[in-house]
Formats: structure tokens, sequence, C-alpha cells
């Protein structure tokens, strides 16, 4: 059985046992509930950041190789029968992807009503806010580790600083959820960590620090990196802090400021504090499918799409992928030497 979503032209197959069916919830070893999936829609990117991938950029899959638009729609509806209730778009940089708006319509007009989000450098977000906030899309995390120019250039490699900071704005103006990621660079931008929660004193905006992690493309370990703790010691001589309550499987340690609309949060990606509540699935590009961002991939959902897979079939394989999923990242990277750990443009994100 196909069912056909009227706004965007989309069609995914539903089985007829999985429609008539009542479908536990995706639960890994730990008991942890898994209900946010990380899906990528490409592995392109128009900016070369140096923690990202290297100057020449990465190995891009052939197009064939990449799920089409109405296979990820029906992945999302069978990740959304799995109990997922939260489906992130990706990239890459995932406004580079033809159709995009259109599956975040599709998307978000499952039955189960995920909330749909995006991450996007904003490089292309101005011509595409319209659409994507008509589509459903009501928050964004827009990467952004510089508020200076010159510093952009040489983290991204590229240029359209003023671009990123104008779609800052525009994204708040909107009415839209904003939250802004910056990777933490060890010599390059942690002077700017202050600056940056400046934004937060008059902007209902989170401003979310993250460490460093090994995704660059080269599988060589940090040359250097900053934990947790060493980012709020840059905070803390110039604001005050206090800690809040994390929402359910949240992997940031959010803090308020005084005085201040917004918030800041910590994500400690290569320290890796928050996987006893991390509730995240990745998909890639190429239908890889992950239960762990430092883990290796634990079956190709497009290979087996593309051979016969029924609904089932994949639930079936999606399932016992979650329950081979390990207790922490560490025993995640150890599982996955043998195959080294890619950019993270590759992985999704």
């Amino acid at each position: 059985m196909f069912r056909l979503n009227p706004k965007t032209g989309l069609t995914h197959e539903v089985s007829p046992e999985v429609e008539s069916t009542q479908i536990p919830p995706l639960r890994d070893p730990q008991g942890r509930h898994l209900d946010y999936l990380r899906l990528s829609v490409t592995d392109r990117c128009n900016l070369r950041c140096r923690y990202c991938m290297p100057a020449d950029g990465i190995k891009l899959a052939a197009r064939e190789n990449v799920l089409t638009l109405e296979e990820m729609q029906r992945l999302g509806a069978i990740f959304a029968q799995l109990g997922v209730r939260k489906i992130r778009i990706t990239g890459g940089e995932p406004l580079l992807r033809k159709g995009v708006v259109s599956l975040i319509a599709g998307l978000q007009g499952l039955p189960s009503s995920p909330e749909i989000l995006m991450t996007t450098n904003g490089l292309l977000l101005e011509a595409n806010l319209h659409d994507l906030q008509a589509a459903g899309l009501r928050r964004i995390n827009l990467s952004l580790d510089t508020l200076k120019p010159e510093k952009w250039r040489d983290i991204t490699r590229r240029g359209g600083h003023d671009t990123v900071l104008k779609a800052m704005d525009l994204v708040l103006a909107k009415g839209m959820g904003l939250k802004i990621n910056v990777v933490v660079l060890p010599g390059e931008n942690v002077n700017e960590i202050p600056d940056f929660v400046a934004l937060t004193k008059d902007r209902d905006v989170s401003i979310r620090f993250i460490e460093p992690m090994p995704f660059d493309g080269t599988g060589k370990p940090l040359a250097a990196t900053v934990n947790g703790d060493d980012i709020l010691g840059f905070i803390r001589p110039h604001y005050e802090l206090k800690a809040l309550t994390n929402p359910d499987g949240a992997v940031d340690k959010l803090y308020a400021v005084k005085g201040h609309r917004g918030n800041i949060g910590i994500i400690e990606g290569h320290s890796r504090t928050f996987c006893s509540s991390c509730r995240r699935l990745r998909l890639n590009a190429s239908g890889e499918f992950r239960t762990c961002l430092y883990g290796r991939p634990q079956a190709n959902l497009r290979l087996l799409m593309r051979g016969g897979a029924t609904d089932t079939d994949l639930m079936a394989v999606i399932r016992d992928a979650v329950e081979k999923r390990l207790v922490d990242g560490f025993a995640a990277e150890k599982d996955s030497k043998l195959f080294g750990l890619k950019s993270m443009v590759d992985i999704g994100g």
C-alpha cells in the first residue's frame, strides 16, 4: 500500500500489516527511548570548515547512491511509526538539496506529526526562509563559529559571513526558534565566547558551545581540544550563570544568563558526558544507519529498500540495530576503529 501526501506529491509505502499494528517504541539495551532522528539529505556543502573536512572536500557519493526524496519520505514515515517524534534535517548543507522544502512538508504531514527541524550554515537561508516556514519548519539551528569576518574565512575557507549574520536576525524576525551552534576551537575562537554570550542579551536565542570532535575527514586524533569546564571558565568571569533543568534526552547542559533573554548550552561531544540520556539515531544521505555518532553504520537502508524490503523488513533491521546499541560513544568508537572516523559531513552532521 502506498500513501500519497497531497501537499507534496511524495508517496511512501505502508505495509498493510504495519498499518494495522500497534508498534512498540525503539529502546536500546540500556533502556533509552530513541525518538530523535538526524536525517542527512546531502553530503554536499558550500563551506569547507577545517574541523569538518579537508580543504579539497571529501569524495562525494555518486548520485545514484543518494537517497531519493521519496525514499527519505518513506524512511521518515517508518521511523515515525517506530516512535520517532523529532526529525532534524541535516547535511552537508541541507538547503543545497533540491526539493528539501517539499520533503519537510511531507514529513511534517505524517499522521504522528513529528517535529521537523533543520541545521544549516545559513548561506541559503534568506532565499528559502519563507517557504521553509510555510512547510511547517518552526525551529532552526544555525552554525556560526565566529563573529569576525576574517576568522570566518579562515575557519570555513569561504566567504559569506555577513549573509549568515543577516540570516540569524531574519529567523528571529520571523518568530522562529533559533539555536546557534559554535564549535569551540582552541587558539581560534575561544576569546569570542563572551561575545557570543552577549548575543543572548536582547535576543531570544540559545548559544550552544560545542567541544571539537575528531570528524575532520583525516582520521587523525585532535591536535588540541577544549572541554565543557574550560568553556564555562571563559564565561563565568563576565556573566552570572544559573544551571537550568535539561529537557528529557537533551545533550546540552543549559544555563540562564542573568539579565538576558536567551540562554547558553554546553555540548560535550568529545567528552561524551550525555551518552546515558542520548536518544539520537542517524541516517546519512546514502542510507547508512547509525545508532551513535562515533559508531560504524549498522545497516544500509537504501540498499535494502532497493532490494525490495517491505516496511516490516526495514523496521526489523532498525530495531535489531537499536537492540545492539552500545553503552556509550567510547564503546562505539572502539568498535568502529577498523572503519575509521569519517568526516562529519559524510556521517550526516
